[in-house]
């Protein structure tokens, strides 16, 4: 079963950690340095279970490392329903779902969705991904079963990297023959084993072979019985898909899940520990850019533009922390005023050095056509 599509896309979700460890050595993984023996206790979940309540939230996510190890797994599903949650998604390799009675019981407790971590669509290259022999046959029986199962909501991720890029619309079209309708897309995350293993992992998708192989995929976005999402991917990879371009409120969630690291920057202390080489692939770059001009100046513009469309209202004001700075705060501005992206329209326009694009939200919802660049003067 899957949802309609964009069906909860954008619905704020609580995300749950249920372990710091797990039963597979991923390539990729951006988690190791993390990673460790712990499971999160009863009572340390139940507070932040009821913490998510407080706040509203009514989907909740259960996530590792690999969550499926905790051993109170299922109790915490079932808590998560008695604390009042109506939608309860688990993220998981798959391994321990291959079991049926684990499956059926985590159905039993309150289990509404899960969405499998599949990075291959043969044992060769999935497990070579993993570094886990073995675990692609697991987490393909349990993928058959869950989408056997009645009212259960059934998705894949895939890490998109250099090793599957080729193959990758063929890996969709393998995991839809078996019943799979939903997809989500990830870009790499240039930090722990995923940024060691770059040279083995990353694809540059400003080079015209890797783009074609990724658009190649994305194609089978427009079937109208396929749900597919992108992850972290950069608006200009996606012209002609924009539709696909991720929720730019998600940036809160990028900026919520390193609150810590970015409160001691602003609190005066050295730049982030990530700073670096890595930024070049990291979603985040332009607003950590955009965040350093902020500190060192004091104040930051919104952007202009398109210079090339009508204004649909005045500019917003510069940008200025308070007294006691919020990262969020500057976030929400960064989204509104700053997130920006340029198409392929606009190389060689006469106005590109003054004009900062069209925000991410309109790109998403418009797409980059309608950007008429102006023509450079002859002479």
């Amino acid at each position: 079963m899957t949802l309609d599509k964009g069906q909860s896309a954008a619905e704020k979700r609580h995300w749950v950690r249920l372990s710091w460890n797990c039963n597979q050595r991923c390539l990729f993984c951006h988690d190791r340095g993390a990673q460790g023996s712990r499971t999160a206790t009863l009572e340390e979940v139940r507070r932040d279970l009821a913490q998510g309540r407080k706040q509203g939230m009514r989907r909740v996510v259960l996530s590792g490392g690999e969550p499926t190890l905790n051993p109170d797994f299922l109790k915490i599903v079932r808590l998560a329903r008695e604390a009042g949650y109506t939608h309860i998604q688990a993220i998981s390799n798959g391994r321990r779902f291959c079991y049926p009675e684990f499956l059926d019981a985590a159905v039993a407790a309150g289990l509404d969705e899960i969405t499998f971590s599949l990075h291959g669509h043969t044992a060769a290259l999935h497990d070579r991904l993993t570094r886990t022999p073995g675990s692609f046959v697991q987490a393909l029986a349990a993928l058959r079963r869950a989408l056997a199962t009645p009212g259960l909501v059934v998705s894949v991720d895939v890490v998109i990297n250099s090793a599957n890029l080729p193959v990758l619309r063929e890996l969709l079209e393998a995991f839809i023959a078996v019943g799979v309708r939903e997809f989500d897309l990830l870009a790499l995350v240039p930090f722990g084993d995923a940024w060691r293993n770059r040279q083995e992992l990353f694809c540059d998708f400003s080079q015209p072979r890797n783009l074609a192989q990724l658009r190649r995929a994305l194609e089978l976005s427009r079937r109208p019985d396929l749900h597919i999402f992108t992850n972290r991917l950069r608006p200009a990879y996606l012209e002609g898909f924009e539709a696909l371009i991720q929720a730019p409120e998600k940036i809160l969630d990028e900026v919520r899940g390193r609150r810590r690291l970015f409160a001691r920057y602003l609190a005066g202390g050295k730049p982030p520990a990530c700073a670096g080489p890595a930024c070049a692939w990291c979603f985040l770059e332009d607003f950590c850019k955009d965040l350093k001009a902020l500190l060192a100046s004091g104040r930051l513009p919104a952007k202009a533009g398109p210079l090339c469309r009508k204004s649909a209202g005045p500019r917003p004001a510069d940008f200025r922390f308070g007294k006691k700075p919020d990262i969020v705060e500057f976030a929400e501005f960064f989204i509104r005023a700053r997130h920006f992206a340029k198409g392929s329209r606009c190389r060689g326009c006469a106005q590109g050095s003054r004009c900062g694009g069209m925000s991410v939200r309109e790109v998403k919802e418009k797409g980059f056509r309608v950007l008429k660049p102006a023509r450079r003067a002859r002479g």
